[in-house]
């Protein structure tokens, strides 16, 4: 019985906490619906997203890559963007902008899945997805700032423990990549699986209960856990909510390190920023109220997100730098209007579609799961049913997503004409408020469009920033992949093993080619089949195709040798993958796990990665590092230059955040 009260005590705490999550935008949404120059306004800062789409959408060419790759989805390789995936970015942004506008999550949950079904790698998809996060958390915190909801105590113990989380969790992620990058897709799909199978389920069990209950919100007390934890008498101690409780409240900074550690860990498996853990820790866990709580998360969000997504997953290129900057022009534009449904929509249907989105995140994650056991070869499923399972799923997310979002936009457009038929006068009597400020959102926001067009204009051989960008970042991926010293130091161990495999090329020319590259090696003949015998020492063979592998990975340009008359150095390592695949797949067959492991390292982390990554050039280490420092500049401050221009403009008007008022757990 007593268990049970709890759980209704808080399942009605968490319904106030969302409640308290929207609370700071209301008064902006009233007044904005209620004005058709406040109207205008919006339409005029949701501007710069569809000149992206009309101007991207001019240049296809500058997004597109048609480079043939070795080991298909399970390989290293590099990322391209194409104009539908760029447009995509765009758009996913935005309906994850209106669903963090209403329900005040931060959207990871739907960004990630959404990128993967799009085909980016599963690490590429975290890593890009946090770099999203932290950009976006920048203007979150100065809105909260001027509320006064934010406790740099809080924030910095937090971030403390935070650092080592994501350190570990970004190290975990990484190594897996490293070992199997189908590995990888599967760990992180399984992940959201589990994790948002719960969240989902209690979401629909908790609208489920509020739909039956005439309890209203209740106060969001603090739990006799959070009592008991902060009576410890342990020491340092923060102090926090001193303008809510009188004298305030305190708490040893062990259990603040402790959450951030859970949290920076999880967040950077998940590539998400961490609210969803971090609310139910700081307010039923360690007893902070829900203003100082959004207000702290947001801010620590930034370098959380910041340090895992740069330095975890940046820095080896595992960021898809122009999706990010598509995805944040479609969530800072979308976000202005999700807020503002929340003012005009039952509490009730905003929970039902939080735990809608929820369980379609999870859908789609366990609808991808098949293939991606399939291709680690722990199941057999055939790939026509697979892929009917997996876009089943991916179906399934966009399908509800999407509905979700035109729900929003239906339910904002229809208000407005609403309000603007039943009280046509401007609530400010016509009168701008603040021009100045208004002047200024007006002037950040013309230039942000002038940098937009900058930013896709041919300025190096005819490609743009964006092109330039996902270059750079697949130079340092190319980097990472580097596995020659490794893979020559096991080579030797393999002297003296004797090789006697039939490869199958895909022609007669791959054919005459297998046999100028395997001769001088080993013994090679044709067979009656049109296959190739190949007959020698596995030592050998290695070391003769590492050194064709680091020789196109050094030059893209580069020929074979004399070994290989008329071969070129992308042939060669093609017709050395083919000897080395089949024999991996013979050994795992005949159950030899070592020489299975060791062929497997030469296939996968040396072959693939210098025949995949054969277009991108490599720059010295010290100038790609300056060059990464400019673009994440370039990031933040076409982050704020947007974001200012947004709080200028509403400022202008009179609409935006003000500190003070009484703050009421309620």
């Amino acid at each position: 019985m007593g268990r049970g009260m709890r759980l209704r005590e808080t399942a009605a705490q968490m319904r106030a906490s969302s409640a308290a999550l929207a609370r700071w935008e209301i008064e902006a949404g009233r007044r904005i619906l209620s004005s058709r120059r406040r109207l205008l306004l919006l339409c005029a800062v949701s501007l710069p997203a569809f000149l992206f789409v009309a101007t991207s959408s001019a240049w296809p060419e500058s997004f597109t890559a048609d480079v043939a790759t070795l080991g298909g989805a399970k390989a290293l390789m590099p990322a391209h963007v194409d104009t539908g995936m760029f447009l995509g970015s765009i758009l996913v942004g935005l309906i994850a902008g209106l669903i963090t506008g209403v329900i005040g999550a931060g959207g990871g949950y739907i960004l990630t899945p959404a990128l993967m079904s799009f085909g980016v790698r599963g690490i590429m998809a975290v890593g890009t997805d946090q770099f999203h996060l932290f950009a976006k958390a920048i203007m979150g915190t100065a809105i909260h700032r001027k509320l006064g909801n934010v406790n740099w105590r809080l924030a910095v113990w937090f971030v403390v423990g935070s650092f080592a989380g994501v350190t570990a969790g970004g190290s975990v992620n990484r190594a897996i990549f490293q070992y199997s990058p189908a590995l990888s897709d599967a760990v992180i799909s399984l992940v959201y699986v589990v994790v948002l199978g719960i969240l989902g389920f209690y979401a629909v069990a908790d609208w489920l209960r509020a739909r039956h209950s005439d309890d209203a919100a209740g106060a969001a007390a603090t739990t006799r856990f959070a009592l008991r934890l902060q009576r410890l008498p342990l020491r340092p101690r923060i102090r926090f909510d001193e303008d809510i409780v009188e004298g305030g409240r305190s708490i040893a900074v062990y259990p603040v390190v402790l959450c951030g550690l859970v949290v920076g860990f999880v967040a950077s498996i998940m590539g998400v920023g961490g609210g969803f853990l971090t609310f139910p820790m700081f307010v039923y866990g360690l007893g902070v109220s829900t203003f100082t709580t959004v207000g702290t998360d947001i801010l620590q969000i930034i370098f959380t997100t910041a340090y895992s997504s740069i330095f975890q997953y940046a820095v080896y290129g595992f960021v898809f730098y122009s999706v990010a900057i598509g995805m944040l022009l479609g969530s800072l534009t979308g976000v202005q209007i999700g807020a503002l449904v929340t003012t005009r929509v039952k509490g009730s249907q905003i929970r039902a579609f939080f735990a809608l989105t929820i369980l379609a995140g999870f859908v789609n994650r366990l609808c991808a799961l098949p293939k991606r056991l399939d291709d680690l070869g722990y199941v057999s499923v055939p790939d026509a049913a697979t892929d009917v399972i997996e876009t089943a799923g991916t179906v399934v997310f966009f399908v509800i997503i999407g509905v979700f979002a035109l729900w929003i936009l239906t339910v904002f457009f229809r208000r407005v004409v609403r309000e603007r038929r039943a009280e046509p006068a401007d609530a400010s009597g016509g009168r701008l408020i603040a021009p100045r400020k208004l002047a200024l959102g007006l002037g950040l926001l013309a230039a942000f469009v002038v940098l937009l067009v900058l930013m896709l204009a041919p300025l190096s051989h005819g490609e743009n920033l964006l092109v330039m960008a996902d270059e750079l970042f697949n130079a340092r991926a190319k980097l990472s992949a580097n596995a020659f010293s490794r893979a020559r130091s096991e080579a030797t161990a393999w002297l003296g093993t004797g090789v006697d495999l039939d490869v199958t090329p895909r022609d007669a020319a791959g054919a005459e080619r297998m046999l100028r590259v395997v001769a001088g090696h080993a013994e090679s003949r044709p067979t009656a089949d049109g296959r190739v015998r190949v007959t020698g020492d596995l030592g050998r063979l290695a070391e003769a195709a590492i050194a064709d592998a680091a020789m196109l990975y050094r030059d893209p340009d580069v020929r074979a040798d004399a070994g290989h008359p008329g071969v070129g150095a992308a042939q060669a390592v093609h017709s050395w993958w083919l000897v080395f695949n089949g024999l991996s797949r013979r050994y795992v067959q005949e159950g030899r796990a070592a020489e299975a492991a060791f062929t497997r390292l030469v296939s996968t982390k040396v072959l693939e990665p210098s025949y995949n990554f054969r277009a991108v050039t490599v720059e010295d280490p010290d100038e790609s590092t300056i060059h990464l420092v400019v673009l994440l500049a370039f990031y933040i401050a076409y982050t704020i230059l947007f974001g200012l221009a947004i709080m200028y403009l509403f400022e202008g008007l009179g609409i935006g955040a003000r500190r003070g008022g009484e703050k009421l757990e309620h």
